[in-house]
């Protein structure tokens, strides 16, 4: 009642994902994760938002026994958006980079493919600064703990290109990079590219990394999705592939492959979902990796796994 005559107009809903599997590390696992959102909005200055996520997360692995509990802050920001201002300050994900499988210039969250939730991304305590130069363009900047990055992006007939200056203290770095994603020539292929050259403080040595997607969807539901990953300082060469295809209304399967172009190293992780019902999912899915010797992916633990989600 309180918070209706102040004119605060709350908002909360909450979700359950549950997890139970096996991994060669931990034998069987079993984790559980009660995700509970709040939003808080003035019913006179609907520009501003506060919002806060909160997890309480458990964890049972088999090898060696154990279950942990913890509560912790998956987000917590306040948001200004205005007609050429928009400011995120608290923890937050950081909108850096175009890539599906990897990241190479987002030193704040970037991608981890080889998670069963890689959208899950942890939050960073930062400062984000965007101001819209034009009704297709803006600059926005972007300050956290030992880190920081400046983006000027241009929203084109062709093609979304943006520059990107940034540094990383925790791993001495300096970074001039792009992003560039369009259309290719009207033909409903999705192009994208990401990357940068590294300059490493200690040593002053320079690498460049670098990553080559594309995507295209067909009228069936089918995509296809392709992403290259280069490193030069290690001569690092990686080739992400993958399948999404929706059979009915409620069946969704999906296949992602990941190869070590130089040893042969890599894995596959099939995964299928059915819809219970609009607020409801269940899923199940697996990780296999193979390759040989002191190959990259040799001695990873695969991994089999169901998801149960429900949004309430």
């Amino acid at each position: 009642m309180v918070v209706t005559c102040l004119g605060i107009v709350p908002g909360f809903s909450m979700e359950n994902t549950h997890m139970p599997g096996y991994d060669d590390l931990y034998q069987l696992f079993d984790y559980n994760r009660l995700r509970g959102e709040l939003t808080l909005e003035h019913e006179e200055y609907p520009e501003i938002l506060g919002t806060l996520i909160l997890d309480n997360e458990n964890l049972y692995t088999e090898t060696p026994g154990s279950l942990t509990n913890k509560t912790s802050v998956y987000r917590a920001f306040l948001e200004y958006k205005g007609a050429k201002h928009f400011w995120v300050v608290g923890k937050q994900r950081i909108p850096l980079g175009v890539g599906r499988f990897w990241n190479p210039i987002d030193v704040f969250n970037p991608i981890d493919i080889e998670s069963i939730e890689p959208n899950e991304r942890p939050g960073t305590n930062s400062v984000h600064y965007e101001y819209a130069l034009s009704r297709l363009s803006s600059v926005n900047a972007t300050l956290a703990r030992g880190k920081g990055a400046i983006r000027l992006k241009g929203y084109l007939d062709f093609a979304d290109l943006a520059l990107v200056g940034e540094w990383d203290e925790d791993e001495n770095l300096d970074i001039i990079g792009w992003e560039a994603e369009g259309e290719f020539a009207g033909t409903g292929i999705e192009l994208r590219s990401e990357g940068g050259s590294f300059h490493n403080r200690k040593t002053g040595e320079r690498h460049t990394e670098f990553i080559f997607g594309a995507d295209y969807g067909f009228a069936n539901s089918l995509v296809l999705t392709g992403e290259y990953h280069y490193v030069d300082v290690s001569r690092h060469d990686e080739l992400g592939l993958s399948v999404s295809f929706q059979p009915t209304m409620l069946w969704s399967c999906f296949l992602t492959t990941v190869t070590d172009l130089d040893d042969g190293s890599g894995f596959v992780s099939p995964a299928v979902e059915y819809s219970l019902s609009d607020e409801m999912t269940l899923s199940g899915g697996a990780f296999f990796y193979h390759g040989s010797g002191d190959s990259r992916y040799e001695n990873t633990p695969e991994r089999l796994y169901i998801r149960w989600f429900v949004h309430f």
